[in-house]
């Protein structure tokens, strides 16, 4: 079976320069911010703007590109200028990954922080990725990522994520994303229980619904509920864990997207694929 595995890539000064990163990491897979994550994307991305990306990514090693969605996004926030910013910019990235026929875009759902009641909360939730999933193309992928369960955030346990899930309306264009980091940081124990978390996931989410996973070490300890990444191997899920969370049979057919510190240089990047490497070998 063909792996596909890659990083996180920057698109700076276009996105086509994430395909030049492709090639020199020589990686099938990457995921990127296609605009600033820090700030609201209240316009759609022009006609034509996925040209240079589609020419340079031609006959190149690039076969899964993911966007990760900007950072502001919160669907379950009662805050109604912020909620329409939010599917909007999740309906601009859905719109323009379908463009350059990508793989999904990957995004937080959100958290209850400034929620009173959580039941309305999560229909809040499913009312605003209905919106999206009905304004977005017939080709759009949306991922809904697992998170590291800090404060009241939504998705730090699978079953959140499948609850929204079994209330949407275009369920075969909606997918899960996991992250080994966020897991981790939530208590899934990839050390001392890597078959129970996957049948749980297997259980809940479905394996062919899970359309990436991030791979990441982590800073923090188990069900610490921080965000905290580090490099592979390097942190406290440990080599060992990470490997065989990697090579494991069940997970083989999904894309891994490193998502790492080292990531901030191309040495870096290019360290943290050979570890990958060398983990299938």
């Amino acid at each position: 079976m063909k792996r596909y595995f890659g990083a996180h890539v920057s698109a700076a000064g276009g996105l086509k320069n994430a395909v030049s990163a492709a090639i020199e990491l020589e990686i099938n897979t990457i995921q990127v911010h296609p605009s600033p994550p820090q700030r609201w994307n209240t316009a759609p991305f022009a006609p034509g703007v996925e040209d240079p990306f589609l020419e340079a990514r031609e006959g190149s090693c690039l076969e899964k590109v993911f966007f990760h969605a900007i950072y502001l996004i919160n669907m379950a926030t009662p805050d109604n200028q912020k909620f329409h910013f939010a599917k909007n910019s999740l309906v601009h990235y859905l719109d323009f990954n379908a463009r350059i026929g990508g793989s999904g875009v990957i995004f937080h759902v959100g958290s209850m922080k400034d929620q009173e009641d959580e039941a309305v909360g999560y229909d809040r939730v499913v009312a605003g990725l209905n919106y999206v999933m009905e304004k977005a193309p017939d080709n759009a992928r949306l991922i809904l990522e697992v998170a590291a369960g800090a404060g009241a955030v939504i998705g730090d346990k699978v079953e959140e994520l499948a609850m929204i899930y079994s209330q949407l309306e275009r369920k075969e264009n909606v997918g899960f994303g996991l992250d080994t980091q966020h897991m981790w940081a939530s208590g899934y124990d990839f050390q001392n229980d890597l078959e129970g978390v996957i049948d749980n996931v297997e259980k809940e989410l479905g394996l062919d619904k899970v359309w990436s996973i991030h791979l990441n070490d982590s800073k923090t300890a188990l069900a610490s509920r921080k965000d905290r990444h580090e490099n592979i191997g390097e942190g406290l899920i440990g080599n060992d864990a990470l490997h065989k969370v990697f090579t494991h049979k069940k997970l083989a057919h999904i894309p891994f997207i490193l998502e790492t510190p080292a990531l901030e240089s191309l040495d870096g990047a290019r360290s943290e694929i050979e570890k990958l490497r060398a983990f299938l070998k």
